[in-house]
């Protein structure tokens, strides 16, 4: 029965999928009667579906059409203001993954496996579990942007009369002078009544690079510049001191922009109306970019920014969960003042203060219209090391706060929703996605290797059709996440695909990110090869050689399976998909290296490659609880000895009885439908089954036609090729949109 509902899920998500990217963008009607019938009609549909390719009992088929029923009607009770496109999609994952899940823990639980074959599959089935739960976020958040009909959250209304004094921060670290010149005159020609801009460098020891940006400021009408050498905290500290020390004392709001920014002179007048309303602490605009029109790699870069902005921050709004990401964004400063001022100790400070802000009852708002842009960084050597960061600073947020972000903290100080805490705390467990990618590289590439080397796998024993879903979750994430990137950012095919494969190439970085979080408190930075800016693929290679190499090594993986003609293709397939995702890094690297920049840029490229090398930091403690953690899983795999195809049964797809006529003729629906066998009409079922000498007692049965073949569970290297495998039991990552922790 569990099997049946798996597949019925299946063919149910498929539908809903295609009718997702086909018109999920377009309707732009909610109501709770419509989606509760799109939710009655799409299991009807998919159980059809299932019950024809997959043959499957009627009775089967119908119990798990209610299940899906009633899984989507929850869905439509809970998002009422969703178009009911969106409410089907969402419900038939929400279905798909749980029962999944249900399917691998019985086979888990019940199989008899060994003790080692029974702790590598309960660790399977972790990973699986927390990969469907991140990927269902992600969905969420696409579907309560595209497919929402009505907002939840009232809009907010500034008020233009409301005009209260300003004071605007650029923190800056070896900038080009030319470029943060250009930030400050920008500012100053902003169209408000009651502002004042305060520069502040801090450890910048040229000074040929802080000179020029002092020589400018001086004598300038509400312009301050200061230089502090040496001063601790990094960016959190240079801000606390511009804060305590040299902000105006009529300032009521605080902004915080980038020294690379040009802000439009509307920004004041379209923002700070906002905070008539007492109990709002922040207003948070996009950060937007310049200067990447015309170039391949860069313009991947900028879509794959865009969708943070345009797909969580609008969805996370409609709950008052909003992060504040510093650039272009404002703060009330007696909040942030009494809250302490910026976390020294946290290298993302801004979107840290933000949790602290509305743990404290105050509320924030997104205005999705970008009023300035800046300058993104410039190699692809630079964006790791920024991602990285971004990662480690969600990581340390996740490790301070988390008690606070439990349903049942209920302490006077922590007046945060139930909604808010869920925000936050998935918000940052989305930076694992790339960690549990890794992870399942790491089962892949030794399930192939067990393979390749004749050993049998310590795992539970699915094949067939038990692994369909997974792979069907992976394939709609994929273009789910395409189809969001294309019409929430409004660009091409070819640009989403562009996009997500930026994302793909940071895999490995943030996976690194992540396990250094674990372990270490203080800010970690990462540590990349010197980026030349020329050479060709040889060039690419070295600059991201571990992601290449892992490329390589799943691939000859991918290509010594095929050869050997088992344990069937699904192994192989995830090998290559696998493949793909760490060979997106090198692919960006040589984009990135036929990049022409401009004078101007190629300046600012190399004020940041020597700001980030001087802030790098050997994590060796990381490194080495990584490796341990390594070589402890190998040990558990490959030297405990037992395999799951020794103990334990694969689920087989249960047979449509002669005269069946699916779901709908057991209704009576279809009058006659009892002739949809696979023989034809009127023709008796002729499926056989021929069986083989069991090893170790029992048998493993897996229809794979008319005909189906009952083989032995254990697999030796020269098992034929009409054996069941049971290799294929390491999964992709189910398909997951990108990363949507806050950017700093």
């Amino acid at each position: 029965m569990l099997l049946s509902l798996v597949l019925t899920c299946l063919a149910t998500l498929v539908l809903a999928t295609a009718v997702l990217l086909a018109i999920g963008h377009r309707v732009r009607v909610s109501s709770v009667w419509l989606s509760i019938a799109a939710a009655v009609l799409a299991p009807v549909a998919g159980g059809e579906l299932a019950a024809r390719v997959f043959l499957l009992p009627a009775h089967h088929v119908l119990g798990a059409e209610a299940v899906l029923m009633a899984v989507g009607v929850s869905v439509a009770l809970w998002r009422r203001r969703w178009n009911p496109v969106g409410v089907t999609f969402f419900a038939a994952l929400l279905a798909a993954a749980v029962s999944y899940l249900a399917l691998a823990g019985y086979v888990t639980v019940t199989g008899g496996l060994s003790i080692p074959a029974t702790m590598a599959s309960v660790l399977v089935l972790l990973l699986e579990a927390a990969a469907l739960v991140l990927a269902a976020s992600s969905a969420f958040e696409t579907c309560d942007v595209a497919c929402r009909a009505r907002p939840d959250r009232p809009l907010a209304v500034p008020d233009p009369g409301h005009l209260p004094f300003v004071s605007l921060h650029v923190a800056a670290y070896n900038e080009p002078p030319d470029m943060l010149i250009e930030t400050i005159q920008s500012l100053e020609a902003i169209d408000y009544p009651h502002f004042e801009v305060v520069v502040i460098d801090n450890n910048t020891a040229d000074e040929e690079v802080w000179r020029p940006v002092e020589s400018y400021c001086a004598g300038r009408e509400g312009v301050t510049f200061v230089h502090v050498a040496p001063w601790p905290g990094f960016k959190s500290g240079a801000l606390n001191l511009a804060l305590a020390e040299h902000t105006d004392p009529r300032a009521e709001l605080v902004g915080i922009v980038d020294a690379d920014y040009l802000v439009r002179p509307d920004y004041l007048r379209r923002t700070v109306g906002y905070f008539a309303d007492a109990g709002l602490a922040f207003v948070q605009t996009p950060q937007d970019y310049r200067d990447w029109e015309g170039d391949t790699y860069l313009t991947a870069c900028y879509d794959a920014y865009k969708y943070f902005f345009a797909s969580s921050m609008r969805s996370r709004n409609q709950r008052n969960s909003i992060i504040f990401g510093g650039t272009m964004g404002l703060i009330r400063r007696d909040v942030l003042a009494g809250l302490g001022g910026w976390d020294e100790q946290c290298i993302t400070e801004d979107a840290e203060v933000s949790l602290r802000m509305l743990r404290a009852g105050h509320s924030g708002f997104y205005l999705h219209e970008a009023f300035g842009h800046g300058i993104m960084p410039l190699t692809f050597s630079a964006l790791k090391r920024q991602r990285f960061r971004w990662c480690f600073g969600g990581i340390q947020i996740l490790r301070k706060h988390w008690r606070s972000l439990l349903p049942w903290d209920r302490s006077p100080a922590n007046r945060l929703s139930l909604a808010q805490r869920t925000d936050y705390m998935l918000g940052g467990l989305q930076w694992f996605t790339d960690f549990i990618t890794v992870a399942f590289t790491l089962l892949l590439a030794l399930s192939a290797g067990l393979v390749l080397a004749g050993r049998p796998l310590p795992f539970r024993p699915f094949a067939g059709a038990a692994l369909l879903l997974p792979v069907i979750i992976a394939a709609t994430g994929l273009l789910r996440a395409v189809w969001a990137l294309r019409h929430l950012t409004h660009i091409s095919t070819r640009r989403a695909l562009f996009a997500f494969a930026n994302w793909m190439g940071l895999s490995w970085t943030v996976g690194l990110a992540c396990a250094k979080g674990l372990v270490r408190r203080e800010g970690v930075f990462l540590r990349t090869p010197k980026w030349r800016g020329r050479g060709g693929l040889v060039a690419a290679l070295r600059e991201t050689r571990i992601e290449s190499a892992m490329a390589g090594g799943l691939w000859a993986a991918a290509a010594g399976l095929m050869a050997m003609r088992r344990p069937g293709p699904m192994l192989p397939s995830l090998a290559l998909w696998q493949g793909a995702v760490y060979a997106s890094a090198p692919l960006m690297a040589w984009m990135n290296l036929h990049t022409e920049l401009s004078a101007r840029l190629e300046r600012r490229r190399r004020s940041e490659d020597r700001r980030e090398r001087l802030a790098v930091i050997q994590p060796h403690v990381a490194r080495a609880s990584v490796g341990v953690a390594a070589l402890g899983l190998v040990a558990l795999l490959v030297l405990g000895g037992a395999t799951a195809g020794d103990h334990g049964d694969t689920p087989s797809v249960p047979r449509r009885a002669p005269g069946d006529g699916g779901p709908l003729g057991a209704l009576g629906v279809l009058p006659g439908a009892d002739n949809d066998d696979r023989n034809g009409p009127g023709t008796p079922d002729t499926t056989s089954t021929s069986v083989a000498p069991a090893t170790g007692g029992s048998t493993v049965t897996e229809p794979t036609g008319p005909t189906a073949t009952v083989a032995p569970r254990a697999t030796a290297p020269n098992t034929p090729a009409t054996s069941v495998p049971t290799a294929t039991t390491v999964r992709p990552q189910p398909g997951s949109a990108p990363s949507t922790s806050p950017p700093s």
